[in-house]
């Protein structure tokens, strides 16, 4: 009897040993608590419960207006949280995505069933806020700053929220020129945007100064790809024409034949495919004058000389030859 009471005891006594050594262990596996926030000035003190009395009388827009006076003075995470959230029941879909955006960034894990709670709403109402606006991402060349979406100055390392419909958005090169680009977005999209530099002068160079006495350049024969694609289409268009002219001529004739019997004189439906096959005839007689037309522009381009120029005029046209 002593001897099992013996044997119970030392397992009791190993057993609290082994929860007291486990305990260092546990505390050294979870993550260390962050500092808590420090105290508040009076002055903030004062403004938080004035924001707060504000909210409670539904005054929202004076409790946002309070909150970004609290916000200029501490930087605090609730500040910009509180901003997201009332900015989002006033409707100004702009900043409230731009700042819900910061609070749910800079939230901390949540170890509580209230922080879950309130980290679940947060995202709900970023959520919410980013449905009702359209999310720009823009790449401008290297140098370009800053980036002006609107004329208004944007961070263009991040997410750029917009109200839906056209915006200009611009950046300021170092050699002066800028880079833009316009674009249209929907609510709830989300858009790239490349910048392209505008050119350096918008009239082209002029040719160097040929020295007097020498001779003239040729004009650069055309490309070879050119003749080829010329000749294709011409050779498509020609050929389309006489496949349908042949087709329509073929139906036309069927449907003569159709229409001299007695029953069919003026059966509406016979009408309308002759109607159809008129339209057919038309397509052709365009494809067939658009494949000569185009043919002949070809020839005319890989027969010119060197140095050949083609000018309209009212009455006309004028080639003219240069050797």
């Amino acid at each position: 009897m002593l001897r099992s009471a013996l044997v119970i005891g030392g397992s009791k006594a190993a057993a609290v040993a082994m929860f007291l050594l486990a305990l260092p262990l546990a505390s050294a596996a979870s993550p260390p608590r962050p500092p808590p926030p420090p105290p508040r000035s009076p002055r903030v003190a004062a403004l938080v419960r004035e924001a707060e009395a504000a909210f409670d009388r539904l005054e929202i827009a004076r409790a946002r207006h309070l909150w970004a006076q609290i916000y200029e003075l501490e930087r605090s995470t609730v500040a910009i949280c509180q901003l997201g959230q009332l900015d989002r029941r006033l409707e100004r879909w702009v900043d409230a995505a731009g700042e819900l955006t910061r609070c749910v960034q800079e939230m901390r894990p949540p170890a509580t069933p209230m922080e879950r709670r309130l980290h679940d709403t947060r995202h709900a109402d970023l959520a919410a806020a980013r449905r009702q606006v359209a999310e720009l991402r823009v790449f401008a060349p290297a140098g370009a700053a800053p980036v002006l979406v609107d004329g208004r100055i944007v961070d263009e390392s991040g997410r750029i929220y917009v109200e839906p419909g056209q915006h200009e958005v611009t950046a300021a090169l170092p050699d002066g020129r800028k880079a833009r680009s316009t674009v249209r977005v929907t609510a709830g999209e989300a858009r790239a945007v490349l910048l392209s530099p505008e050119p350096a002068s918008l009239r082209p160079a002029a040719p160097p100064a040929r020295p007097a006495g020498a001779p003239a350049q040729p004009a650069a024969s055309p490309a070879p790809w050119l003749l080829y694609a010329g000749s294709a289409a011409s050779g498509a268009f020609l050929m389309s024409g006489i496949v349908l002219h042949v087709v329509a001529s073929l139906e036309d004739s069927a449907l003569q034949a159709e229409m001299c019997k007695p029953r069919s004189t003026g059966n509406p439906k016979l009408l309308e495919k002759l109607h159809a096959v008129e339209v057919q005839q038309h397509i052709s007689t365009a494809a067939l004058v658009a494949g000569t037309a185009l043919g002949a522009a070809t020839l005319v381009v890989a027969m010119l000389p060197s140095g050949a120029q083609i000018r309209a005029h009212s009455a006309g046209a004028e080639v003219r030859f240069s050797w």
